[in-house]
């Protein structure tokens, strides 16, 4: 959800594929996803004693934060002076307060609430609104829709991972949570509605990239409707996710490109 939607931005944004700008971006995403553990581990969990008195050193509880803040600081004034300053700051701050947000639900414990999870997506998905600005020099509308396209597809995909590690539990349980199903299902029929009326405005083609990942959801979710699904581990359902996420972007990029040339 950070990679494959840096990718394809970079490759549908106008400029060069890569360049200084691309890598320095490239360099600010990471940094800034390697930030919020270290954030987290400072912020909400109790360090392990050490020492007589039981006191943690200040400089080992802020150690890991040096490597991504010294990479968010080398990136970030690299794209200062090589974009425009007003881009590169809103993304920045926005940035910094997705880290903080993802901090704070992880010190409410509510990680696994579906509002936590789609405002994961959202920040994961913007990976690709720098990778945008890199090669194009601005944002515009094409960037704003690859997030959302990106955004959409991959809340899907956790909805239904999130649906199958549900069914799981309520059958070892006995229980008859169904949250994360009705929501999986919920967001299928709202995505092609969507896509429905793209296609009726003028963009079939931006239904393409959809079908394959659709078509497994909705296979999944078929099975989850009695509340037992196919045994699979979820080593092997991480590989299915990112083989449709591989085949949805290698459909979207040349669609994009297209929609973009038209």
């Amino acid at each position: 959800m950070v990679s494959l939607p840096f990718l394809a931005a970079a490759l549908i944004a106008p400029g060069p594929v890569w360049s200084l700008r691309t890598g320095a971006s490239l360099l600010a995403v990471f940094s800034l996803f390697l930030l919020r553990d270290p954030l987290v581990r400072l912020l909400c969990s109790t360090p392990p004693s050490i020492g007589q008195d039981g006191s943690v050193p200040l400089s080992l509880v802020i150690r890991p934060l040096w490597l991504p803040l010294g990479g968010l600081a080398i990136s970030g004034s690299f794209l200062l002076l090589t974009l425009p300053v007003a881009w590169v700051v809103l993304l920045g701050a926005g940035g910094l307060a997705l880290a903080f947000c993802s901090v704070v639900i992880a010190r409410q414990r509510i990680q696994r609430e579906i509002a936590a999870q789609l405002l994961g997506v959202a920040g994961l998905t913007a990976s690709s609104l720098p990778a945008y600005l890199a090669g194009r020099g601005e944002l515009d509308w094409m960037a704003a829709a690859i997030w959302t396209i990106s955004a959409a597809h991959s809340a899907a995909s956790v909805l239904v991972v999130r649906a199958r590690l549900e069914a799981i539990l309520s059958s070892r349980r006995g229980n008859q949570s169904r949250r994360f199903f009705r929501s999986a299902v919920g967001w299928q029929a709202g995505q092609w509605s969507g896509l429905a009326a793209l296609a009726l405005s003028g963009y079939p083609a931006l239904t393409i990239p959809f079908l394959l990942p659709g078509a497994l959801h909705a296979w999944e979710l078929w099975q989850f409707r009695s509340g037992n699904p196919r045994p699979l581990s979820m080593h092997q359902v991480g590989w299915i996710q990112l083989i449709a996420s591989a085949s949805f972007y290698a459909l979207l990029v040349p669609i994009m490109r297209l929609v973009w040339n038209a």
